[in-house]
């Protein structure tokens, strides 16, 4: 049921307007974004779908596909449920548009939540793409990226980067978008001819808000400030030696050399070099799960099945802590791959493959 047949449903009326935003893979550059550095998401077809009616008091009136039914007022403190996205969404709108008031809000998803693929992000953009067309606001889509980072920083409490945003607003199926996020220049690249990215559940849940994410941003800062630099962006490797603490060393050590790894993939991307873009692909991994150590054993699983199997990369993509890995496989070898990956992992499963072929 799709978000209209929802709010109808529900609320017994037609929405006044509809949105939707994508999810996403992120090829590789895992953490780089809260440090100014450098990612190249994808976006995947499964999307989050919001349809919205306008009321004339300040309550929120929800019902979810996946969460089920809320009812709060606007300004009523966060819970941790999806209305926190909803109430910081109409804050943020409310500032430009003060005209509005209280919504009815239906919302329907086909991305699994907790899976790394930037769920939550899309539903903070789909909730501000109709927001704005009701209210009437030409809101660019890198204003509505920023917008829905601040809503996860001030009413989620998710500290995050603004890559995820920046996918789901911008990007394009078929397509990945190497990101520089300290100026949030993008450059749009079509994704390989003959090769396809399959991204696998490793059967892991995780929930970011539950702090290490948090405590991996700290870590980074804490770095950058040993250094005397803005962000890590701003590191090289041969500074690692001014860092003490292993620990922080570490976490510098993968950031540095991530930032590096995305920059070589979008060239090799450019170049439809499959076999090099996979080798980093391997190598972001290794960094991620001994130096930022935000791998888990489900996760290595899938990465160690596909490596066996043939695949020409593998990592695990979001944030870490379980959800999912993306491979990179010959389009005439998907079918195999995935047979083989899933009977040697029994927890995990297919999501999705983000394929120039096969969105074409």
């Amino acid at each position: 049921m799709n978000s209209v047949e929802l709010f109808q449903s529900y609320f017994k009326k037609l929405p006044s307007d509809s949105a939707s935003a994508h999810g996403r893979i992120n090829l590789i550059g895992e953490h780089t974004d809260y440090n100014d550095g450098f990612v190249l998401p994808s976006p995947i077809s499964q999307t989050i779908e919001v349809s919205i009616g306008t009321r004339d008091d300040t309550e929120i009136v929800g019902i979810s596909s996946e969460f089920g039914e809320l009812t709060s007022k606007t300004s009523s403190a966060n819970d941790g449920t999806w209305f926190d996205f909803v109430r910081g969404a109409i804050y943020f709108i409310q500032k430009l548009s003060p005209s509005l008031k209280g919504i009815d809000i239906a919302v329907s998803s086909s991305i699994p939540s907790g899976s790394g693929l930037s769920s939550s992000a899309a539903l903070g953009i789909a909730l501000l793409r109709v927001l704005t067309k009701i209210q009437n606001l030409p809101l660019s889509s890198q204003e509505l990226a920023i917008m829905g980072q601040q809503i996860e920083h001030q009413f989620v409490g998710t500290q995050c980067g603004v890559m995820d945003q920046m996918s789901a607003a911008t990007a394009r199926i078929g397509e990945a978008i190497f990101l520089d996020c300290e100026n949030l220049q993008i450059k749009s690249i079509p994704i390989f001819s003959s090769h396809s990215f399959i991204t696998i559940h490793s059967g892991s849940n995780r929930k970011l808000s539950e702090g290490k994410y948090n405590e991996r941003k700290n870590e980074s800062l804490i770095a950058s400030n040993i250094l005397k630099i803005p962000s890590l962006r701003y590191a090289s490797i041969d500074q690692l030696n001014k860092i003490q603490n292993p620990i922080i060393q570490k976490r510098a050590k993968h950031i540095i050399s991530e930032n590096d790894r995305v920059i070589k993939a979008a060239t090799y991307l450019e170049k439809n070099d499959a076999k090099n873009f996979g080798e980093l692909m391997f190598l972001s991994h290794q960094s991620m799960k001994d130096d930022y150590e935000i791998s888990s054993d489900e996760l290595n699983q899938v990465v160690e099945s596909a490596k066996k199997n043939g695949a020409l990369g593998a990592r695990l993509t979001g944030a870490g802590f379980g959800g999912c890995v993306v491979i990179l496989s010959h389009n005439d070898e998907i079918d195999s791959m995935k047979k083989s990956i899933l009977s040697e992992c029994p927890q995990a499963y297919w999501v999705t493959t983000i394929s120039r072929e096969l969105n074409s």
